[in-house]
């Protein structure tokens, strides 16, 4: 088929499109044509904008150019004819930009090629219906180069000819999307330190459970919170028994080692999400139950004392079991938000402090007054 006579000056060797040569009407040919002029009189300015025309069919779906510019073939490396092929084999995520009608702000959605794949024909109906395309694209060429390219369009729909037409300019905009990914990389960088720094600090540097820092944080938000729901909470408070004189036999390493074993052991008892295990100072060690009754509460007890046996970490110089042990105090309250948190936690110490003095190794629960 030949082009009509009014345009046959508007196709050359280069031309791949299919509208000049179709049965379409003088209007949408006229307005194409009006369109290549201006875009090879653009080009011809050497502004770095890449000027395009592309059009799809409304049965087909199909999109094709009817004019790429030189610098488009030169960058995509290939003719006319294979654009739309390698174009779209080259994307690897397009960025569309929705304006928003509640606050008038802009939407960014990013797609994958995978997803790019399964929306092509939403997308288009989408720019139809809008008259506008604005997106970007991050396309991965030759050898594996990856460059940024801002593509802004009006759509332009002939409805005798069932034919859309997508008047554009692609941007090169990899310098400013570059520094953008560096930027939003560094911030990921920032807020995973800041997120290590946070963990740090309200972990104990030697046992690598919750320090006192985060045993107070713990204990005021759940008691809060429990106040608010009329539920209990308990608090086990443990002490190693005569650890000074474990370190005086064994050394301060193999102490350390002791606290690091029981720590774990105390830890694998505070199995729910808001119980909490944490080393309290020195010896002593801490474990929040929120959401427990006193039944609970001294099963728990009982648990890390089975924990702690089953290490069987020797102690020659205890006079209460060859063994390391441990003496728990535990108290169980409704919290009351006339009361401070540190209510419970005088009660458990007083409890602990009863443990001590009736010869270690057991557990005392207070009676609650």
């Amino acid at each position: 088929m030949t082009a009509d006579d009014d345009f046959k000056k508007y196709v050359d060797r280069g031309y791949c499109g299919k509208i000049f040569h179709g049965a379409y009407s003088k209007a949408l040919k006229k307005r194409l044509a009006q369109c290549i002029a201006g875009f090879r009189l653009f080009e011809r300015t050497g502004h770095p904008a890449i000027p395009y025309v592309a059009a799809w069919g409304e049965e087909e779906k199909m999109m094709w150019y009817e004019y790429a510019s030189n610098r488009l073939m030169r960058l995509m490396r290939c003719g006319v004819s294979d654009i739309v092929r390698v174009f779209r084999d080259s994307i690897v995520e397009r960025r569309i930009y929705r304006h928003q009608d509640t606050d008038g702000g802009i939407k960014q959605e990013a797609l994958r090629k995978s997803d790019l794949d399964k929306s092509r024909t939403g997308l288009r109906d989408e720019g139809k219906r809008k008259g506008l395309v604005e997106a970007i694209y991050k396309m991965s060429l030759d050898r594996g180069r990856i460059i940024w390219l801002k593509d802004q369009a009006s759509v332009e729909t002939f409805e005798q000819d069932g034919i859309s037409i997508s008047l554009g300019c692609l941007t090169d905009i990899s310098k400013e999307m570059e520094a953008e990914e560096a930027l939003k990389r560094t911030e990921r960088a920032l807020q995973r330190a800041n997120q290590q720094l946070q963990r740090l600090a309200t972990l104990d540097g030697l046992t690598q459970i919750a320090n006192r820092r985060r045993f107070d944080e713990h204990l005021n938000q759940e008691w809060r919170r429990l106040s608010r729901e009329h539920a209990p909470i308990s608090l086990i408070m443990s002490d190693i028994d005569h650890f000074k004189h474990y370190n005086d036999t064994y050394g301060h390493q193999m102490g350390d080692d002791c606290l690091k074993a029981v720590a774990r052991a105390i830890s694998e008892t505070a199995r729910r999400p808001a119980d909490l295990a944490a080393r309290y100072g020195g010896e002593e060690f801490a474990v929040i139950l929120p959401n427990t009754n006193a039944t609970g509460a001294l099963q728990v007890a009982r648990d890390i004392q089975k924990e702690i046996e089953g290490l069987n970490i020797p102690h020659d110089s205890s006079p209460v079991s060859p063994q390391v042990t441990l003496s728990l105090g535990v108290a169980t309250m409704i919290p009351d938000t006339h009361l401070p948190p540190e209510t419970i936690v005088e009660r458990a110490d007083r409890a602990l402090y009863q443990a001590k003095e009736q010869g270690r190794n057991r557990i005392i629960m207070t009676d609650g007054d």
